[in-house]
């Protein structure tokens, strides 16, 4: 059985637990806000890598895009997209992609406001970006610093927009994975433990009631048992039955006494004498019956009464002891499991993606296109 104090203790977690989760809405219901920053440096010149060629490279030197955001991945990152977890096709969209098939475009091209001069840039290029191995969107700026994301831009405009797009999707994707599933979840089974409380509290008014009947009968009723109060009830009834019974017959005498009294005197002939003295004898006698019958009813009521609440008693007794017992076994088994899950929910939410103070954006420096002779 759950003591007094690990209720308290349960009701306080899972009210906890209620008000904590509320401090998430969709996270697309509120703008993320980024602070840029260009960088006077350019990017180091970028030239095919070893591997590198065919369509998609051309696309993208013919392109080329002025602008590149730089993305820290610096923990947590389970929500970033990046090549190497395959998250980047979400967010550029996927190779087969074609500029008709719109539905299918990554969220960048859908979500971001970019220009119609940058959508197209992506469709052309994506499998180089989404590709780790050339690393063009992968790049560690030097051996000892962190990994970076770097998305192009043909524009300064663009460069802004695909960075507030890249946290908006990241912030998107850390929300409706497993996180709000688990938190509806967690708001159930917080609601689900409330009621457990409540209807325990309930029982055990139930309990306290059920003994104190228990106890008030037991000082005039002479069974002690379901099962005797039961043949005592049975047998209430059948002196119910006789005295309702007799009190129809008595009823009846009285009845038929006064009415002849009545027929009697509206005929305007007195009743013999002798048949008064009579019929005055039994309206006594019958009046007298009548009462000893009523008082049998009365007593056999109410006995049956006590017999009931006795019955009554005992079967809230054992009923409310055993669902008590079956609740407090699964708050207990409800304790640790919430626990552990608020535990798995504060995980969850230092996973959120971090808003950098500052995004760096890049100018890209080309080598010169070569020159018609």
């Amino acid at each position: 059985m759950i003591s007094p104090r690990t209720n308290r203790y349960l009701t306080v977690l899972a009210l906890t637990l209620l008000g904590s989760l509320s401090w998430a809405g969709e996270p697309n219901e509120v703008p993320i806000h980024l602070e840029f920053e260009v960088s006077p440096t350019p990017l180091a010149p970028i030239y095919p890598s070893s591997g590198m060629g065919g369509s998609e490279w051309n696309a993208f030197y013919s392109a080329r895009p002025g602008y590149a955001v730089a993305i820290p991945l610096v923990p947590p990152v389970e929500w970033l997209p990046a090549a190497e977890r395959g998250t980047m096709r979400n967010f550029l969209g996927r190779e087969d992609v074609s500029p008709q098939n719109y539905d299918r475009a990554g969220y960048a091209e859908q979500k971001g406001g970019l220009s119609e001069q940058q959508k197209a840039f992506l469709r052309a290029v994506k499998p180089l970006l989404n590709n780790r191995r050339w690393n063009l969107v992968f790049n560690p700026p030097d051996p000892n610093g962190s990994s970076r994301v770097l998305l192009y831009a043909v524009t300064l405009e663009d460069a802004r927009k695909m960075a507030q797009a890249y946290y908006q999707y990241a912030r998107n994707e850390w929300w409706g994975g497993d996180l709000a599933q688990f938190i509806r979840a967690l708001q159930e089974r917080a609601k689900e433990i409330a009621q457990e409380q409540k209807r325990i509290s309930e029982l055990d008014q139930a309990l306290a009631t059920a003994q104190k009947t228990l106890a008030d009968l037991g000082k005039t009723l002479p069974y002690r048992t379901e099962s005797e109060a039961h043949e005592a009830i049975v047998e209430l009834d059948r002196m119910l039955n006789t005295a309702q019974v007799e009190i129809a017959g008595i009823t009846a005498k009285l009845e038929a006494i006064q009415g002849y009294r009545e027929e009697r005197r509206d005929e305007g002939r007195a009743v013999p004498q002798e048949a008064t003295a009579r019929l005055n004898m039994m309206f006594v006698d019958e009046s007298i019956a009548l009462r000893g019958a009523e008082a049998r009813r009365q007593m056999a009521t109410r006995l049956r009464e006590q017999a009931n609440r006795f019955v009554d008693a005992k079967s809230t007794l054992t009923g409310a002891t055993s669902e008590r017992q079956t609740l407090s076994e699964a708050l207990k088994k409800h304790q640790g499991n919430l626990t552990n899950r608020q535990t798995d929910l504060e995980t969850m939410r230092q996973q959120e993606p971090k808003i950098p103070a500052k995004v760096v954006i890049y100018r890209l420096q080309w080598p010169p296109e070569p020159t018609e002779k």
